[in-house]
């Protein structure tokens, strides 16, 4: 059996909603639990570098938080994360803290996925993966542009850099500025799932990006992120907001 199978998978094509949790401490974090839980979310992301201001964790500290967690969810999946500084991640921590952190999480058989950037140090990478390969969490490959939006060819460069380094899913977030940077990734993420096995997470931030947090699945991508207790990225909208207007568009 293959134990990949037994996730909660982000599927190809097709919606799901996820509510970052950027808790500052244990009883916030469980609290925002339950409400992402009673809010009707899809997925999960526990965004562990917004935790304690970075605290050093011991595995069986984490671990049990993560079980903790778990215990709260009802059909959410749960991905991890422990965001780079050089990425938006809330603090700077050292790879070393960041890597042990991130290896308990993919051993807990907690996490369905962990979300790790593309342009980690290549040792640092290459540690992770070693690690997923033995367990049932999935790679979500990331890559970051908070100043703009790359064109097409890059943006297709990194995708196939994303699937290069066997990444289970392959995300980019990216700012606009005008409506044909939303254009140029629209056409870049449809072009490149055509070809692709892999699912795709695709969001142009800011009030520009507001078509693919709402549609994702028309362009090109699978999974948005929506309001929990505070914006992780610009132009982030609450699920009620986001499930009237895909009523309104006749997506549902």
């Amino acid at each position: 059996m293959n134990i990949k199978n037994e996730i909660k998978l982000i599927e190809k094509n097709k919606f799901a909603s996820c509510i970052p949790l950027i808790s500052a401490d244990k009883s916030e974090l469980l609290a925002d639990v339950k409400a992402a839980v009673e809010n009707g979310c899809d997925f999960l992301e526990w965004r562990r570098d917004y935790f304690m201001k970075g605290a050093i964790l011991k595995p069986e500290e984490e671990l049990n938080i993560l079980k903790e967690i778990k215990k709260r969810m009802k059909t959410q999946g749960l991905i991890y994360t422990y965001r780079s500084h050089l990425e938006g991640g809330a603090y700077e921590t050292a790879d070393a803290i960041r890597e042990a952190s991130i290896k308990t999480a993919i051993e807990s058989d907690v996490a369905d996925y962990v979300d790790v950037e593309l342009e980690s140090n290549d040792l640092f990478l290459a540690r992770i993966r070693d690690v997923i390969k033995n367990n049932r969490t999935q790679w979500i490959a990331s890559h970051h542009n908070f100043n703009r939006t790359p064109n097409t060819q890059e943006i297709e460069k990194l995708y196939l850099s994303m699937e290069a380094k066997n990444a289970d899913v392959l995300k980019l977030a990216v700012m606009p500025h005008t409506s044909e940077d939303i254009r140029h990734l629209i056409i870049a993420n449809l072009l490149h799932n055509e070809g692709s096995k892999s699912p795709m997470i695709n969001i142009a931030m800011g009030s520009l990006g507001g078509i693919t947090r709402i549609a994702p699945e028309l362009c090109g991508g699978s999974m948005t992120y929506v309001l929990g207790t505070g914006k992780t990225a610009p132009g982030q909208m609450n699920l009620v907001e986001i499930i009237a207007l895909r009523e309104k568009l006749g997506l549902i």
